[in-house]
């Protein structure tokens, strides 16, 4: 009896020790004994790590496509060495003839359109290391459908339980979309109005909504507004430059009525024109704004491990806020939404990524030595159809 009542408080000991550890540990523990393994993946374990690191943050990217413009790592919860976003091969994100191509993010899983076969994708977490190789549909062998975006339904906890890929027979240029890392939120916004639509893609219906932004019918140029999402919901900011201040408004889109809740309006003693990027993912009492100079932090919260690509910001920001002006960087710019930052976020607990039926589990190494071989095959047949028109020139 005595010896049992030790055991157990062993292992008692043995689970508050491992439950403080960072996920990047807790992960590799996983190898050492079955008995470690089940401890681990146990449901208890799960909610007892959530409680204990409840109030730490977790790493996340801010990308637009696959460049990265904000990374924050070294956060207790995972201990990565490197922020998210680094984490994704180089190679997913070069768009070189045949590769493997980056399309899209969702809670922690990347998204992959093959570049040699388009009919198949990948779907995987760089963290784990662990990707499924995705079968065409059913309806669409060929891969003629034109690969759109992901999305991933979470448990209370954060954790995925299962994700879909979204294709689209037709694709009009007009249209952008948001992807919601928190939520199965897909937001389709027609630029120049002042409104979007949203779609549930695990709803069985297949109607969209359209929500109107709480400015509306506001079409004023001198605005700076962004489309993001923080803690779970649609958050809407917006920046405007007046002469004694900035005056920053930041909603909330409420998901049962899709009203519009206004959560900040501050102004900062400084006359610039900001344009606000992203929201904290999970923090939305922090927001991130440019200024062409540096970017600014409106909680004044600070990020011992924050990488900040300067070039990568001012070029993205540019190209949606065009200055009418290249001489004088603070000219009121044309209005626009910008719907293209998302963030990249790794959830506070992982599980494995789900393998839906048909699909393929396979390791990072393998499918960087498939997309490796792939690249080089098709430069091959590139450089070779290359030559061969060459010499019907050459002989014309």
């Amino acid at each position: 009896m005595i010896m049992e009542t030790q055991t157990h408080l062993m292992e008692v000991l043995q689970t508050e020790i491992l439950a403080r550890l960072p996920l990047k540990t807790i992960f590799r523990f996983k190898s050492v004994c079955k008995t470690w393994k089940s401890t681990i993946e146990s449901a208890y374990f799960r909610c007892l790590f959530l409680s204990l690191h409840q109030n730490s943050s977790s790493s996340w990217s801010l990308l637009s496509g696959p460049d990265e413009l904000i990374g924050f790592h070294g956060c207790k919860t995972w201990d990565l060495p490197k922020s998210p976003a680094s984490l994704i091969p180089p190679s997913f994100k070069r768009y070189h003839i045949g590769d493997c191509k980056y399309v899209d993010s969702s809670s922690g899983l990347v998204f992959l359109s093959d570049g040699s076969d388009k009919a198949y994708c990948y779907v995987g977490s760089p963290v784990l290391q662990q990707w499924i190789k995705l079968p065409p549909p059913l309806s669409d062998p060929k891969g003629d459908s034109t690969v759109f975006g992901l999305v991933t339904r979470l448990d209370e906890d954060g954790v995925v339980l299962s994700f879909k890929v979204i294709r689209i027979a037709s694709v009009q240029t007009t249209t952008d979309y948001l992807s919601s890392d928190l939520s199965v939120l897909h937001v389709f916004f027609r630029d120049g109005d002042l409104d979007f639509q949203t779609h549930d893609f695990y709803s069985e219906s297949d109607q969209f909504r359209v929500v109107q932004l709480p400015d509306y019918p506001d079409h004023n140029k001198d605005y700076k507004r962004t489309l993001t999402t923080s803690g779970g919901f649609v958050v809407y900011v917006r920046t405007l430059a007046k002469k004694e201040e900035t005056v920053l408004k930041i909603w909330r889109l409420n998901n049962d009525d899709d009203s519009w809740q206004l959560l900040w309006e501050v102004g900062f003693p400084i006359i610039r024109n900001y344009a606000p990027m992203a929201m904290h993912p999970f923090d939305v009492a922090t927001v991130y704004l440019w200024n062409y100079t540096i970017l600014r932090n409106a909680s004044n919260d600070g990020h011992q491990d924050c990488f900040i690509d300067k070039f990568v910001c001012k070029k993205n920001v540019e190209e949606i806020w065009d200055p009418r002006s290249s001489s004088d960087l603070d000219e009121h710019l044309e209005f626009r939404v910008c719907i293209w930052f998302c963030p990249f976020v790794i959830p506070r607990w992982m599980e494995s990524v789900p393998c839906p039926p048909q699909a393929e589990m396979i390791d990072m190494t393998s499918l960087l030595s498939y997309a490796t071989a792939t690249h080089e095959r098709m430069i091959r047949e590139h450089e070779a159809m290359m030559r061969d028109r060459d010499n019907d020139y050459f002989w014309m």
